[in-house]
């Protein structure tokens, strides 16, 4: 009865885990993803690519969540499969962390990363752009005597922030507030499946020296 209940419930993890699995690049369907399906060949040939063992998922789950919360919508996935080829991580748990951000979540989460972005800028000073004051000689190109005329200093006042500036402290805030929330997630993650692991290493044994047969072969001859 113990050896019906234990494959019952290991039949029930596989269900779990193919119902995971449906929403990571797998081996077999890889060739589906735009760009990233032209190096299928090249992929499948990489079994660190589809390895769940420690060194190669650690990388996978810091790099994945990292790059997950970064202002790079659309060319995720590739960039995953770049990075999971240079750091030989698990590309499945690499790329899967790019569906975190989608068309229906990327507006909340890029909001909150930006707000903590700013506010690391505005404590610490660093990643804020810097605005360039600018010297304009409006009679450059006349006559000798005009290129000596005093140049006019063009002062930026509090209500007329350049553009440029206000773009690149937006960038730097997100990429800043990307990477603290991504590093955050991959400790998480890094942690979980530590714990998972412990816990079901022994499970996993068990159940295997479970699965041999236990009838006595009677007596020696």
């Amino acid at each position: 009865m113990s050896d019906e209940h234990s494959i019952k419930e290991r039949h029930a993890r596989f269900r779990i885990w193919k119902q995971v699995l449906r929403y990571v690049p797998r081996r077999a369907a890889i060739h589906r993803y735009p760009l990233v399906g032209r190096f299928a060949e090249i992929a499948r040939k990489r079994s660190f690519l589809w390895t769940f063992k420690m060194p190669q998922l650690r990388p996978a789950f810091y790099a994945g969540a990292i790059l997950s919360f970064m202002p790079v919508m659309g060319v995720q996935l590739p960039v995953a499969f770049i990075l999971a080829l240079l750091l030989r991580a698990n590309f499945m748990i690499l790329g899967g962390l790019q569906f975190i951000t989608n068309p229906v979540t990327a507006a909340p989460i890029y909001y909150a990363t930006h707000q903590l972005g700013k506010n690391v800028i505005a404590w610490s000073g660093f990643g804020a752009a810097i605005d360039v004051e600018e010297n304009i000689d409006i009679n450059s190109g006349e006559s000798d005597r005009s290129k000596l005329a005093t140049p006019i200093l063009v002062e930026h006042t509090e209500n007329d922030i350049h553009w440029g500036r206000r773009i690149g402290t937006a960038i730097n805030a997100l990429v800043i507030g990307g990477a603290i929330c991504g590093t955050l997630l991959g400790v998480l993650l890094d942690f979980s499946w530590r714990m998972l692991a412990e816990r079901l290493g022994p499970i996993h044994l068990h159940l295997r020296r479970g699965s041999r047969s236990t009838e006595p072969t009677g007596p020696p001859k």
